[in-house]
């Protein structure tokens, strides 16, 4: 009879424990994602307001893998930005990546709204941030046949390949990939 009281007050405090873990995990990769999408949105409207679209694309090209690469060596972690449709192939889905952002997509809210996922293993906590598309995005990621003429052009000549277009305001466009060593 005492084992049976042993386990069943002991099993709660281990849960519990294990879901204050996640959310800790879960609360600093939303600072983190939040830093970066605020700093990058920053730099790209700058980019935006001097140049247009063919000054932003550019920018992006050069400045956006270094610059999330840069922000999660700041915080300590692994920070990297992915999709299923990528205008570089550096930021393409693994297949582990590809199964989280599906279950994510398919978990939009009523309001628009798209769940974080965190899964954790023996090494890491791994936060998976999503990136819905927002207003500013469209000139670049929105539909082809509505981009002008100078920017369907410079992403042309930059990403021959590009996949990253015909998105709407709201839609994922990928998610932030946020690796915690444990």
């Amino acid at each position: 009879m005492k084992w049976n009281l042993f386990v069943f007050f002991l099993f709660p405090i281990t849960f519990y424990q294990c879901q204050k873990e996640s959310l800790n995990y879960e609360s600093l990769a939303i600072q983190i994602t939040k830093e970066a999408k605020s700093n990058l949105q920053k730099k790209l409207s700058t980019a935006l307001a001097e140049g247009g679209t063919t000054a932003a694309i550019p920018f992006c090209q050069q400045n956006a893998l270094g610059f999330t690469a840069k922000m999660g060596k700041a915080n300590n972690v692994t920070l990297k930005r992915v999709t299923d449709k990528p205008r570089n192939e550096n930021n393409r889905l693994s297949p582990e990546e590809m199964m989280v952002f599906q279950e994510i997509q398919k978990q939009k809210s009523s309001e628009g709204v798209f769940p974080n996922r965190v899964v954790s293993s023996d090494e890491n906590v791994t936060v998976y941030v999503p990136i819905p598309l927002m207003g500013q995005c469209v000139p670049c990621h929105g539909k082809k046949e509505e981009m002008s003429t100078e920017t369907k052009t410079t992403l042309n000549k930059l990403y021959p390949n590009d996949m990253a277009t015909n998105y709407q305001i709201g839609d994922l466009r990928g998610l932030f990939v946020v690796i915690f060593k444990k």
